[in-house]
């Protein structure tokens, strides 16, 4: 999934979110100009099964997207990052490297929605999956679905350090950082997992914020999802 390529000047770094999947970007991908680079990142433990997730660690993901940068930088005098969820965290962190441009987020987590649906709506995907492994499996989820409920306890650790990410991340915020980097951001007025209270930090700090109010954490309306493409490609002409 992740490729280095050398014949442009610039590049495009997408960065998924905890359990996803590079497929999340798929519509980002036509709309690349030919004289950008693109970079997809598979986050350690993701694209495999739940054994394989939960032997992943938070560590793990901050160096990967650290080692990540530095590789991009030695190629390319431009990065441009898209981020999902807890990839918006890691790119907020990390928004003062000087290699990169600008940045467009979507569902940045820095307050979580507690809600049963989603669980729910997670059960009835593997039970689903288990009754037809080669049937349809949503491609934006990265771990491969399994019945056998006690391997998630092994998650529980990656869970409780992404809160940690999030209230690294609000401080970050709340202590300023100048804005002196092109930033979109885009938040579902419908998302499952991420509370409404989330655009009001973002506010706060002085980022504008785009609310999509006909979306989810994964899904967008065809309406929304032409907005963030529009913002997408506005993002590569205004810098």
């Amino acid at each position: 999934m992740e490729s280095i390529e050398k014949n442009q000047d610039k590049v495009i770094l997408f960065i998924h979110g905890i359990t996803g999947h590079p497929n999340q970007f798929r519509d980002f991908y036509p709309m690349v100009p030919d004289s950008y680079a693109k970079h997809m990142m598979l986050l350690k433990g993701h694209g495999g099964s739940v054994d394989d997730f939960g032997k992943a660690t938070m560590q793990d993901w901050q160096n990967q997207v650290d080692f990540t940068l530095a590789e991009l930088r030695q190629n390319y005098s431009e990065i441009y990052v898209v981020a999902h969820s807890m990839g918006t965290l890691f790119t907020l962190q990390r928004i003062q490297n000087p290699g990169i441009k600008a940045v467009l987020l979507l569902a940045v987590p820095l307050k979580i929605r507690f809600k049963l649906k989603p669980f729910f709506n997670n059960i009835k995907r593997m039970i689903d999956y288990q009754k037809n492994p080669s049937g349809s499996f949503d491609p934006r989820y990265g771990v491969e679905p399994d019945l056998r409920f006690w391997k998630y306890f092994k998650w529980i650790p990656n869970y409780l350090a992404l809160l940690k990410e999030i209230g690294r991340t609000k401080k970050l915020l709340s202590e300023g950082f100048p804005l002196n980097k092109e930033i979109k951001i885009f938040q579902s007025a419908k998302d499952e997992l991420v509370s409404p209270k989330a655009t009001a930090i973002l506010q706060n700090s002085g980022l504008e914020v785009d609310v999509l109010k006909d979306s989810f954490h994964y899904e967008y309306s065809n309406s929304d999802l032409q907005k963030i493409l529009t913002g997408f490609s506005e993002l590569l002409s205004e810098v």
